[in-house]
C-alpha cells in the first residue's frame, strides 16, 4: 500500500474506520461548540451557510484538504506518499461494515477519516491541524458537523450526544 515515515499515524485513522469504537470523552485542547440535537446538526451539515463567505460545512474541509494537498505536490517526488487513493477505498468499506448509527453522515464520516489520514501521510501529527481535531471529535463519539463564526477564525461545532 503506501509506504512512509508516518505510516503507523495514518494505519491509526484506519484501524479506528474498522471498529468506529468510541471513547467517553474529548481531548479538552479541543476547542469545539457541542449541540446534542441531531436535527440541528444534520442542518449545519448540510445547509448552513457560515460567515460573509458563505462557506458550506463541506466547503471548509475541502479549504482545509486543499492546504494539505498544496504540502504534497510541493514534496519531491521520493518523500511524496503514494497510493493514497487506496485509503479512500479502505476507510469506506471499514466505515460501511461499522457503522452502526450516524447512518447519514456515513459520506461524511469517510470523507473525514480519509481526509485525516492523508494529512497525516503528507505532515504527520499535529495536535492543531484541523483534521486531527475531527479524529479526535469522532473518537470521542460525535460528529463534526459545522462552524461557528467567520472561517477561519471560529470553531467547530460538534455533535455530541
Amino acid at each position: 500500500m503506501y509506504q512512509n515515515e508516518y505510516r503507523f499515524l495514518v494505519d491509526e485513522v484506519v484501524e479506528f474506520s474498522k471498529k468506529f469504537s468510541v471513547s467517553s470523552n474529548l481531548n479538552a485542547s479541543i476547542r469545539i461548540s457541542a449541540i446534542s440535537d441531531i436535527d440541528e446538526a444534520m442542518h449545519l451539515a448540510f445547509d448552513e451557510v457560515y460567515g460573509e463567505e458563505e462557506y458550506s460545512w463541506k466547503d471548509i474541509r475541502e479549504l482545509e484538504m486543499s492546504q494539505v494537498w498544496d504540502v504534497y505536490y510541493t514534496l519531491s517526488e521520493d518523500v511524496r506518499p503514494v497510493n493514497l487513493e487506496e485509503l479512500l477505498e479502505l476507510i469506506s468499506e471499514n466505515v460501511r461494515n461499522s457503522l452502526n448509527k450516524y447512518d447519514e453522515f456515513y459520506e461524511e464520516i469517510v470523507a473525514d477519516l480519509n481526509n485525516c489520514a492523508i494529512s497525516r501521510a503528507v505532515n504527520g501529527k499535529d495536535e492543531t491541524n484541523f483534521f486531527e481535531k475531527l479524529f479526535e471529535i469522532h473518537k470521542a463519539g460525535g460528529l463534526p458537523c459545522g462552524w461557528q463564526g467567520e472561517y477561519p477564525d471560529g470553531k467547530i461545532v460538534a455533535y455530541l450526544p
